[in-house]
């Protein structure tokens, strides 16, 4: 198929308001000093969120990052191994652990850590055996949680093919890694290893900084002015009832929520690639905006709604000092796109563009702060994602060795529905990536079909409006809705009333009924911690954080806390306080008129 291509618009270049965007972010950046090693040394906002997180789900591996490499040439275990060692005397974050103080995390840095590389030798298998054999290896790997009062928070395994074939493992902790640093790692590995094969000594240049001295200046920077003005404008994007999307779910939410996931990939021809390309500087936006745009009109035709927000990864990156370092600096971002009025796809380009420059502008504010500053639903934050890859690229050989990254399914879906899009090639590739628990596969196929589908409309006819484009709706999803929405049953005077408060003074929701899940209300796991310390201090008695993730609705709380009795009173609500004094009104006034009846 051939795609005409449109003309150019009148309007000034969005594309260069971004880039101005960037740059100005470079130049008002104010340079990271070294911090102090001689105190404790706090985490980073988004380290501390995860740290929180883990606590809650205690030796679970979500939110391991597993990287598997195929290396095809003759490779040196032994320079190997001394590369590692090197990348990991470079860079502190590699040797950290987040031990706890008085129930806060710390940062705890080793002088040094030795990193072992065991390896598996795979050479006797016959060749269909050997790829089921790295797929296990590899998931097994990637399931093993860590101890994150231990470093390092990083391990490998090599896997022996044979003489000039291996396959790397790499499994780390998000707490120190991103997917930036995933080719910050890359390419000193490349750098380091050519060195030492030659005999010479590390080429790379000593790091000014190090994540620590990263984590203590946000800590520093983020506050005051600068902390009203990030907060002012999130405010006012998010101002008013914040709208979670109706996707075409298959089934309801579990009861305990559940991060099993699955993907599909989306291969996206290379003439529609390149005319995708060719409309981005066309209509002088970055693909970006074009691919977001779209995807965030193929979300209206599910659902209907002109009102969407999409969260968004962010590098994190845009002060010179963090770009050569490994760590967790990536954040997420919340964009909210308008498509009232009947747009034309043109006019949604414009508006997608224009809050991308702001929301790029005040990326610095870290999403878990800004959730509970705003108190923003869970389900806004881990609903639907869309990112388009942009990382520095890897190295795809180094000491002529030739280096694949190895695409191997997680089974993990941290946001209910997310789409990925990167460039391999000549082609763009989408992954869809989503929960099982919510979709399944037949749902997800016809999902990707459908944008594809969409691209193609978009870049035949660029001014279509809203009403041109094809419908593509779900009726299951809304019939669920509708009857979670009869099967409100109210909580009881005692335990479950004051559970039930409790729910609705962080959640900030009412009614709750007593069979509502929390995270299917869009409630969170910090929450549900702030939820169980809350309780604990009602009810006076110990409560297992833990123990409450297992039983996610008002009514299994209850029974829970009603094993064991509490040693002191529970206290009455507000609003059945009201209804007691009420009652004893009533009971009152009919006291005195029977007396009255006597007396007459």
């Amino acid at each position: 198929m051939q795609y005409p291509m449109p003309q150019s618009p009148q309007a000034p270049s969005a594309f260069w308001n971004a880039v101005k965007s960037t740059v100005r972010l470079q130049h008002q950046a104010q340079p990271i000093p070294c911090a102090p090693r001689n105190g404790k040394l706090p985490l980073s906002f988004a380290q501390e969120r995860l740290w929180f997180v883990e606590q809650a789900h205690p030796g679970s591996a979500v939110h391991n990052l597993r990287a598997v490499f195929h290396l095809k040439g003759t490779l040196n275990v032994a320079i190997l191994q001394r590369t590692l060692q090197e990348i990991g005397c470079r860079h502190e974050i590699l040797r950290t652990a987040f031990p706890a103080v008085n129930g806060q995390p710390i940062q705890t840095i080793s002088p040094e850590v030795a990193f072992a590389l065991p390896v598996i030798d795979l050479r006797d298998l016959p060749a269909p055996q050997r790829e089921t054999e790295i797929r296990r290896l590899a998931t097994e790997e990637a399931q093993q949680p860590f101890d994150l009062s231990q470093s390092p928070l990083l391990r490998f395994k090599l896997l022996r093919l044979s003489e000039d074939e291996h396959v790397l493992l790499r499994t780390t902790h998000h707490l120190i890694n991103d997917r930036w640093s995933d080719s910050v790692f890359m390419r000193e590995l490349a750098t380091l290893y050519n060195a030492f094969a030659l005999g010479k000594t590390s080429p790379l240049p000593d790091l000014p900084i190090q994540y620590a001295d990263f984590a203590h200046f946000q800590r520093q920077w983020l506050q005051g002015e600068i902390l009203e003005t990030q907060l002012a404008y999130w405010r006012n994007l998010l101002s008013g009832n914040l709208p979670t999307i109706a996707l075409p779910c298959d089934a309801p939410p579990p009861i305990v929520q559940s991060y099993q996931g699955a993907a599909r990939y989306l291969m996206i021809p290379k003439l529609l690639s390149d005319a995708l390309k060719t409309l981005s500087q066309q209509q002088e936006v970055s693909l970006f905006v074009i691919m977001f745009a779209a995807f965030n009109l193929l979300l209206y035709q599910y659902s209907g709604q002109e009102d969407l927000i999409v969260c968004s990864p962010v590098s994190g990156r845009h002060r010179v000092e963090t770009k050569k370092l490994i760590g967790y600096f990536s954040n997420l971002v919340l964009f909210r796109t308008s498509l009232e009025g009947n747009p034309r796809f043109r006019e949604v380009l414009e508006r997608v563009s224009s809050v991308a420059v702001a929301v790029f502008e005040h990326q610095d504010m870290p999403l878990q702060y800004l959730a509970e500053a705003l108190h923003i639903p869970g389900s806004v934050l881990s609903q639907v994602m869309f990112a388009l890859q942009n990382v520095p690229r890897r190295p795809l050989e180094f000491a002529g060795i030739q280096v694949t990254p190895l695409d191997i399914e997680e089974g993990i879906a941290n946001f209910d529905l997310s789409l990925s899009i990167k460039e391999q090639g000549e082609q763009l590739i989408g992954v869809c990536r989503y929960k099982t628990d919510l979709f399944t596969d037949t749902t997800i196929t016809q999902f990707m079909t459908h944008f594809q589908e969409l691209l193609e409309s978009l870049v035949l006819d660029p001014q279509q409006r809203l009403t041109d484009l094809p419908r593509f709706t779900n009726t299951l999803q809304k019939r669920l809705m509708a009857t979670a929405e009869t099967m409100y049953v109210a909580p009881q005077p005692g335990i479950e009333q004051t559970i039930a408060t409790v729910w609705q003074e962080i959640l900030q929701l009412e009614p709750i009924g007593v069979h509502a899940n929390f995270f299917a209300l869009g409630g969170r796991s910090l929450q549900m911690v702030r939820i169980g310390q809350k309780l604990q201090t009602i009810l006076n008695r110990d409560i297992s954080i833990k123990d409450l993730f297992r039983r996610p609705t008002i009514s299994g709380m209850a029974q829970y806390l009603s094993q064991t009795r509490a040693e002191k009173p529970l206290p009455v609500p507000p609003a059945a306080a009201r209804t007691n004094r009420q009652k004893d009104a009533m009971f009152r006034q009919k006291q005195l008129m029977q007396q009255r009846r006597k007396r007459t």
